[in-house]
């Protein structure tokens, strides 16, 4: 099992990759159509429910038992649609232009982050299991 100082960097890290891929875009002018001018809204958002998600997720492998994890798990992906689908309905909600642009940005934004999630997951449910069998 990863520690949190790790996790957290190996979270700041995807947050930095995420934060070069966008700026790249950005510089193209091919691709700069198809990136929203307040994509760091994006950027900065998904990155601290990042890190939310990783301090929650630290916290319950260390406290919670082995059979209550995986609801853990579940919990924090619901806990990360939800947060998604409220911040999505506040920014529509006040207005943007542009606004399928801005979804399709903040779509690959969490499709980036879920993929990320479900890696760290599985690399924590691999030390689990095996610490699991010698008990």
């Amino acid at each position: 099992m990863q520690s949190l100082g790790k996790q957290i960097a190996i979270s700041i890290i995807v947050s930095l990759v995420l934060t070069a891929v966008v700026f790249g875009l950005q510089q193209m002018e091919s691709s700069a159509q198809f990136i929203h001018e307040k994509v760091w809204s994006i950027v900065i958002f998904s990155a601290i429910l990042g890190l939310i998600v990783v301090i929650i997720g630290d916290w319950g492998i260390r406290n919670m038992d082995a059979q209550s994890r995986p609801n853990l798990f579940l919990g924090l992906t619901v806990l990360r649609l939800l947060l998604s689908m409220g911040f999505v309905g506040i920014v529509l909600f006040v207005g943007i232009e542009d606004r399928i642009i801005w979804v399709a940005n903040f779509f690959a934004a969490y499709l980036f982050y879920l993929v990320f999630e479900i890696y760290s997951i599985l690399s924590n449910l691999r030390a689990i299991s095996t610490e699991a069998e010698k008990t």
